[in-house]
């Protein structure tokens, strides 16, 4: 297994790298922004093992770039699930694909990719050996995260998947953790994550961040951060952690070390060691999961900025809280200070830092800030 100061490294080395894109391509995220919510189930929008997003970018688009992953702080739903496009609502949703019923009170990340790339894999005989198929188009450093999708061909798929880098083939294998045959026909959505308009980071179990069921998420665009929306995958081999993860997972936030953990069900207590997670942190964190327009999304300009960032949105600011890439939170404004549709950034180091603004209306956005 890596050691630890080894796992540091790498992921030091991913985030600059993807700092060093974003840098290099500036202003482009103004044009492509990944964003998140998080939609919950309840008795209105669940039928069966079903419950449906409601959201106007998605509504009506049965080719959005969406993806999901579950989350704490809710019901327990311990069942595999997958997403599909309703034809007859025109809406997406999230089922479960064992077909038990959806718990009343689950939470799902919702992630709409912009920047971000999505596809659609069919397993089918050309590909699909057993409990593995292979993966046209990705490198081993790409991050790719991955749902389980009805569409096109309507088959169900009742397993937990993981990718691994083939070096014989020089392909990303997505394979079912429980080591079971994969049917044939059965379909996916795979997002190769893009760090221009979203943070990427790596986690790998060990003693240290192992509690009970749970691995705990060191993360400075995570810690203290309980309204955070992301994705997340198990890579296995990478770096030697070759270990399985046969569990429906989710996140959830540990309120008493404020960090973020993925908890595995039916783990027995014991949270296996040596599985290496990616997970993305898009840019923009929509405060709720019904938009009524694009007015009232949050933006800041320039990006960027030298002295003074302005932030534009129709809902009232209520607090702003700046964090270096450390973690460490180095500003912190609340509206009674002053009106904070500008911000003062001139006494801060060069650098990047994240942006973290909220507003009236339950309204949370989350931004990268490079301070010249």
């Amino acid at each position: 297994m890596k050691q630890k100061d080894t796992i540091n490294s790498l992921n030091k080395i991913k985030i600059f790298l993807s700092f060093a894109i974003f840098l290099f391509l500036g202003s482009a995220i103004t044009y492509a922004q990944d964003k998140g919510f998080v939609h919950t189930a309840t008795a209105a929008n669940i039928t069966g093992a079903t419950t449906t997003i409601d959201n106007p970018e998605l509504n009506g688009n049965p080719n959005a770039k969406v993806m999901f992953c579950q989350r704490g702080g809710g019901a327990e739903n311990d069942n595999p699930t997958g997403i599909y496009y309703n034809t007859a609502t025109s809406k997406w949703a999230i089922f479960n694909e064992n077909q038990v019923d959806m718990a009343n009170g689950a939470k799902f990340n919702i992630y709409i990719a912009d920047d971000s790339v999505v596809t659609t894999h069919i397993a089918d005989a050309s590909n699909t050996t057993n409990f593995h198929t292979e993966l046209d188009g990705f490198l081993s450093e790409d991050y790719l995260f991955f749902n389980n999708y009805w569409n096109p061909n309507g088959t169900y798929n009742p397993y937990v998947y993981g990718t691994y880098f083939s070096n014989p083939i020089d392909k990303r294998i997505l394979y079912v953790e429980s080591l079971e045959e994969i049917p044939l026909g059965v379909a996916f959505k795979i997002m190769k994550g893009i760090g221009t308009s979203a943070i990427r980071g790596s986690e790998v179990s060990i003693p240290s961040n192992i509690d009970g069921n749970s691995m705990e998420l060191d993360h400075p665009a995570l810690n203290n951060n309980p309204d955070a929306v992301f994705l997340y995958s198990h890579y296995y081999g990478i770096g030697g952690n070759s270990t399985y993860l046969p569990y429906v997972t989710r996140a959830i936030y540990h309120q008493p070390t404020n960090r973020w953990r993925i908890y595995a069900y039916g783990a027995g207590g014991f949270f296996p060691e040596g599985v290496w997670i990616d997970f993305i942190i898009p840019d923009e964190i929509l405060g709720t999961e019904n938009i009524t327009s694009p007015s009232s999304k949050i933006a800041i300009f320039p990006n960027p900025a030298k002295d003074i960032v302005n932030i534009s949105t129709q809902e009232e600011i209520t607090s702003i809280q700046v964090y270096n890439i450390t973690g460490q939170q180095v500003l912190t404004l609340e509206n009674e200070d002053q009106n904070l549709n500008s911000v003062d950034v001139s006494s801060l180091e060069k650098g990047v830092y994240l942006l973290k603004i909220e507003a009236q209306n339950n309204m949370r956005s989350s931004h990268k800030l490079i301070k010249q």
